[in-house]
């Protein structure tokens, strides 16, 4: 019976050690997230995600991207999918699986809010010792300023990537292009949050938005 009560008494400082030392392995933090569509997602796939959500949620909270509502303008698959697929993200409880449509969703650090169109946005647990940070286009940029973007970053950076023949030159849209060369240009200036305004239209986002052959770059 001494043996237990031995045993007994230190369970408890063996478990705070355990716990302590899982603390310093990893440091969590709560932050202000928000689901939005990766850029290299087909126009049929964000139809897909832009159905799959607002079916899946509160009809109302679909009814900004309708004509006439705050979020439909610019006019633009990618906006509508992404505010879309940020609401179903929302109601159900902000877990990483809940933007991930398929592998086309980004959990983005950036509030893509724009104008009177606000996405709704709440705090989810982050684990800093086991997340990257890239920085894509975000999805209510006008392409006027996704190509100043690109001639911006590509007058700092090598963006052969994004040329003819380059691993990232397709999809061959004006966002996927800007996302590759302002990922690149945030990336070599040490991931500062500055890095990756561009005047507004810059999201950081904490999944990786590569896809086949093209590998976003991390440091």
């Amino acid at each position: 019976m001494a043996k237990l009560a031995l045993s007994s008494s230190i369970l408890p400082v063996l478990l705070l050690f355990f716990i302590s030392g899982q603390a310093e392995a990893s440091t969590v933090e709560w932050v202000k997230t928000w689901c939005i569509a990766k850029p290299s997602t087909s126009k049929e796939a964000l139809q897909n995600n832009l159905e799959y959500a607002c079916s899946n949620i509160n009809a109302m909270d679909c009814t900004a991207i309708q004509e006439g509502g705050p979020c439909s303008e610019p006019n633009d698959l990618l906006l509508y999918a992404s505010f879309a697929m940020n609401a179903y993200y929302q109601a159900k409880g902000r877990h990483y699986w809940n933007c991930d449509f398929s592998n086309s969703g980004l959990i983005s650090l950036t509030d893509p809010s724009y104008g009177s169109c606000t996405y709704e946005g709440g705090e989810t647990a982050v684990d800093d010792s086991n997340s990257g940070k890239w920085c894509v286009a975000s999805p209510s940029a006008s392409d006027d300023q996704i190509q100043a973007n690109i001639d911006f970053a590509c007058d700092k950076v090598d963006c052969s990537i994004i040329s003819s023949g380059g691993a990232c030159y397709e999809p061959n849209t004006v966002k996927n292009r800007a996302s590759v060369a302002m990922n690149l240009y945030y990336q070599q200036t040490g991931q500062a949050d500055t890095s990756c305004d561009f005047n507004g239209s810059g999201n950081i986002i904490r999944t990786d938005p590569s896809y086949g052959d093209c590998k976003f770059k991390f440091s």
